[in-house]
């Protein structure tokens, strides 16, 4: 098989505009400080319910981003929009239910032991697997078409960049949060930090995307594109 410095066209337009909007929405959740460990207040145990369920859904959309290239589907078409959309929805309404259930006790089975701020090993843990396990996936199916489509291996250096982005961010939010809020007085803390190493990982996602792509406004704009 000859290989091939780029695709003939921007495979994947679509998808990558949805996963960027979805991103767009996480971000709003992330700057007001929603997370997985929610405090008392009633709007907070919401918003952090929400910021969960948005979490584990956006690495599961870039999962099914992943796919794309392979054209299992007809990439930007209906079918392939509405199977990201719709197991997209699917994870965010378990993953709301699980983090709703746990921060009000809806069916008192998840409800943790009381604690200020409330915390669930069992939220907690799907919070971390779920999208690391997206990850992982999402680098060897990226990494599969690299190699075995494309003579070109920069992009690779793109998608690398967004891991250690994304790591880092990690590593700052869960190793030194605690000390960054103590040493500025609880003014801010490791996710603030985290929020800009994850939006400059996706940004790397997106100029990985665009290196293994050929922009073609013609191509796009073909009706095999509408739906």
């Amino acid at each position: 098989m000859r290989l091939i410095t780029k695709f003939l066209s921007a495979v994947g337009r679509r998808e990558m505009t949805l996963l960027l909007s979805f991103f767009c929405v996480l971000l709003v959740f992330n700057l007001v400080g929603a997370d997985f460990i929610y405090s008392s207040g009633q709007a907070n145990r919401w918003l952090g319910a929400v910021n969960t369920a948005l979490v584990v859904s956006f690495f599961w959309m870039l999962f099914t981003f992943g796919a794309v290239g392979f054209q299992i589907m007809a990439d930007g078409s209906l079918k392939s929009m509405l199977s990201i959309i719709g197991s997209t929805a699917i994870i965010f309404i378990g993953m709301g239910y699980i983090a709703a259930d746990t921060a009000f006790g809806i069916s008192n089975g998840l409800k943790p032991k009381p604690s200020s701020p409330l915390q669930s090993p069992g939220v907690f843990t799907i919070y971390l697997v779920i999208p690391l396990v997206a990850i992982v996936l999402f680098a060897i199916l990226q990494t599969t078409i690299v190699v075995k489509f494309l003579s070109a291996r920069l992009p690779l250096v793109w998608l690398m960049c967004s891991f250690i982005c994304f790591a880092a961010g990690q590593g700052i939010m869960f190793g030194a949060s605690k000390k960054m809020c103590q040493g500025t007085n609880h003014r801010i803390d490791g996710a603030f930090f985290a929020t800009l190493l994850d939006t400059a990982a996706v940004s790397c996602i997106y100029g990985f995307w665009s290196a293994i792509t050929v922009d073609d406004s013609g191509v796009y704009e073909e009706d095999e594109y509408k739906f």
